[in-house]
């Protein structure tokens, strides 16, 4: 990237963060296996107005996953685990049976059959203040128990079905301490983090309120700017799947070691052997694009503009990030924001790993040009004489349609499922088959004049 480009990127992510009302990010950049670009935007406190920067520890999510499936690749290497091993070999965990149990490397690869059954959801959600249902989960043996009684939700036998389960990996982050004798958290510190030089990064809130570079998160509202949250949320149910807080700055570094193959300065972390292992193919994935896959705390697409990229994503509510990394080019991209920006942090990662690699942008990232279709939908409509009005709205990538009739009392919000975005045409989904209600836009460039049909009438943006 040149010095104009950097200078464009960066204008370009401050109109992103208005537009996505995000307070606060930060990208680190990795290129030819070395650091190439760190810097911070924005605030990562509205209120006292202090810069988000390259070192501000923001929380990285599900990436975290990937730790924890690196720490029992440790212990694999040091044979004191095999992936083949049924989980009850080392838990009190009753969930599959006998002729099908569930094992590590399907706790590793969401492959169980288990949909997500919630118990680190409700850690997250009770101190946010955001659940009401009282579900008792304060320690271990709650835990398990709160799993072992799901015996009715298994959705089929493990390896048919790819079921996202932040909670098998809460149960690797146990069998982490019950064969190590150590907090995860610890462990992760002493064999990871530590040689990696990711002194900072954290799980534990005592150390982030000694730090005095850290994120305060904001929750998504419908005013201007989201609302603060009360505290980043901090539990031990949450360390293994999603719970490490670090800087673009340090996790240059854990891109740097997973790039040179499982080597970091003259430490090996890992041997090449587990890298290549956890970045297997296991199971087909709904997340990703095109040829998405999942090995063992990451998502692999076979294609990314030619390349096989590696990836992952996470979210815990006040905090956002995106990981990105194509191997064969020694490349990769962090970012973290101080907010749910699920929808657009993943994306601008992969365009700014598309200009590394010198490739067709659209391509890459073609979130930014159907986003951008879809917001010019957006507004206020009117039929003749104004008798009905409706309004579109885009929200988390969806499109809506609040239609205010005279004949009814209150207004009726509808989803607009895509049926041809180059036409730009719509449905809504009706109790009937074959009977959707059809909506249709129509764009006049030349004229600067946006219609749209919807079912029997024509509308006009005001």
């Amino acid at each position: 990237m040149s010095e104009n480009q950097i200078e464009l990127f960066e204008l370009e992510i401050t109109e992103l963060m208005r537009e996505f009302k995000i307070p606060g990010l930060a990208i680190g950049i990795v290129k030819d296996g070395k650091p190439f670009y760190a810097k911070g935007f924005g605030a990562r406190n509205l209120e006292k107005n202090l810069p988000f920067t390259e070192d501000t520890l923001f929380g990285i999510g599900s990436i975290s996953k990937s730790f924890t499936a690196m720490a029992i690749m440790q212990l694999m290497e040091q044979g004191k685990i095999n992936l083949q091993d049924p989980v009850n070999k080392y838990l009190n965990f009753k969930l599959g049976d006998l002729e099908n149990p569930i094992k590590i490397c399907h706790m590793l690869s969401h492959s169980s059959g288990i949909p997500e059954l919630d118990g680190n959801i409700t850690a997250i959600a009770r101190q946010l203040g955001s659940i009401d249902v009282i579900i008792p989960i304060s320690s271990w043996d709650d835990f398990i128990l709160h799993l072992n009684g799901a015996t009715k939700e298994i959705f089929d036998k493990p390896d048919k079905n790819f079921f996202y389960n932040n909670d098998m990996f809460t149960c690797a982050g146990l069998i982490v301490e019950k064969l190590t004798d150590m907090n995860f958290d610890e462990y992760i510190k002493n064999y990871i983090l530590k040689p990696l030089k990711m002194n900072r990064s954290i799980y534990l809130r005592e150390e982030f309120n000694k730090d005095n570079d850290v994120l305060t998160g904001y929750i998504p509202s419908e005013e201007k700017k989201p609302f603060k949250a009360s505290m980043h949320p901090f539990d031990k149910f949450v360390y293994a799947p999603g719970g490490l807080l670090s800087s673009v700055k340090e996790m240059q570094n854990y891109i740097i070691m997973l790039i040179n193959e499982g080597r970091f300065n003259d430490s090996e972390i890992v041997q090449k052997s587990s890298v290549e292992e956890m970045w297997k193919p296991y199971i087909k994935s709904p997340y990703g694009a095109g040829d998405a896959w999942y090995g063992y705390g990451w998502i692999i697409e076979k294609d990314f503009i030619g390349h096989r990229l590696i990836c992952h994503g996470g979210n815990v509510a006040t905090s956002t990030a995106s990981l990105v990394i194509v191997p064969d080019q020694k490349v990769g991209v962090i970012i973290g924001a101080n907010c749910d920006a699920s929808v657009v942090i993943g994306a601008i990662a992969r365009k700014y790993l598309g200009i590394l690699l010198d490739k067709n942008i659209d391509e890459a990232a073609p979130f930014f040009n159907v986003y951008k279709k879809l917001k010019s939908l957006t507004g206020k409509y009117k039929t003749y004489k104004e008798i009905q009005t409706i309004e579109v709205s885009l929200n988390n990538g969806m499109l809506f349609l609040k239609l205010e009739d005279p004949i009814e009392p209150k207004p009726i919000n509808l989803p607009l499922a895509l049926e041809n975005l180059e036409e730009l045409k719509f449905y809504v989904p009706v109790l009937y088959p074959d009977q959707e209600i059809k909506v249709q836009f129509f764009i006049d460039e030349q004229a600067k004049k946006v219609d749209l049909t919807f079912d029997r009438y024509y509308f006009h943006k005001i």
